[in-house]
């Protein structure tokens, strides 16, 4: 049937799958990390405390001091292309686009900073795409990142006539597709070192052990990635928690304790892993890769290796075309 001539222009039909990762300064200045913190800090999903309460502690307190010290953490891990997570995040995309083929069109944001995914919603669907995944690339789900994301999108619907259908990607902290290639590429990474690792250490991002208590499934689902994981590799594993900030008490224990700790008790060569980031950033790379290598051999360590994260490697495009084509079941044709 024929449009009659005075009719709007018709887009062809599209399925659209947004890739969504936390976030990154424009650059490595005090000026971009403070923006950037300035926004991350105030999403209430983020930290749980009362706005009258919170507000002038971070305008008095921590954006007058935290910015410097952080600017200083991003300039270790930035480069040609920027920042690791968003280089990372937009090469995903690209080999994602590359999988699916023409039947999906793919793009990428961040939760907070440059990219917004207000933004990529709206381009999906100006590009035609009347059905979009949004995926946050968090394998364990936590309210202060997989709701917030899942919100965000959410709230771009609240402003258009004509809505696209959305579906979000669920957690897979114990996929089988998430597991096997978790194991596979780290020990790939592990046969790779100039040393055999006495352990491997799980470093999962921390949270307010409060969070538990409110029923955030967080822990549970660190724990259980850790334990699947842990049963298929070849030297023994610990678990940890790692990026704690302010007062509250964090999940534990901590990933640098756990660090300083381990000399003492006879283990002097460790390999450590961030399962439960997709891409490598600032926590991965400065945080365990040079501080958490500081800590290991000022307690007394001699070999320390940090292994990457499954970023765009072949195993970590296999394991995300898997489970993305599982939640597009019945948008797209079979592979």
């Amino acid at each position: 049937m024929q449009p009659p001539p005075d009719h709007p222009p018709i887009k062809p039909r599209k399925v659209g799958v947004l890739l969504i990762n936390l976030g990154t300064p424009d650059a490595p200045d005090v000026g971009s990390v403070r923006r950037y913190l300035a926004e991350f800090l105030s999403d209430p999903r983020v930290i749980e405390v009362p706005r009258l309460v919170w507000k002038p502690i971070l305008h008095g307190i921590i954006l007058r001091t935290r910015p410097a010290k952080s600017a200083h953490a991003y300039s270790q891990v930035w480069t040609e292309e920027g920042s690791p997570l968003a280089a990372i995040t937009r090469k995903q995309a690209q080999k994602l686009q590359e999988r699916l083929g023409d039947e999906v069109m793919v793009d990428w944001a961040m939760r907070y900073g440059t990219r917004p995914i207000a933004e990529g919603v709206e381009k999906l669907k100006e590009a035609g795409c009347e059905r979009i995944l949004v995926a946050p690339l968090y394998p364990q789900y936590c309210a202060a990142t997989t709701a917030t994301a899942n919100d965000v999108a959410f709230a771009a619907l609240a402003g258009m006539r004509w809505q696209p259908a959305l579906r979000t990607l669920p957690p897979y902290h114990d996929s089988e597709d998430y597991i096997a290639a978790l194991h596979r590429d780290l020990e790939r990474q592990i046969a790779a070192l100039d040393f055999v690792p006495e352990r491997l250490l799980l470093s999962y991002h921390g949270m307010p052990e409060r969070t538990l208590r409110k029923g955030d499934p967080y822990h549970c689902h660190c724990r259980k990635t850790a334990r699947l994981l842990s049963e298929r590799m070849s030297i023994p594993t610990d678990t940890s928690f790692q990026s704690r900030f302010g007062r509250d008490k964090w999940l534990e224990p901590a990933t640098d304790d756990v660090l300083k700790a381990y000399p003492a008790r006879g283990i002097t060569r460790v390999a450590i892993a961030a399962p439960g980031f997709s891409a490598d950033c600032i926590e991965t790379v400065e945080e365990l890769g040079i501080r958490g290598k500081e800590d290991f051999e000022e307690a007394g360590g001699t070999h320390f290796a940090r292994l990457d994260c499954l970023n765009d490697g072949d195993e970590g495009m296999v394991m995300l075309e898997a489970i993305v084509r599982r939640e597009l079941a019945g948008w797209i044709s079979p592979a």
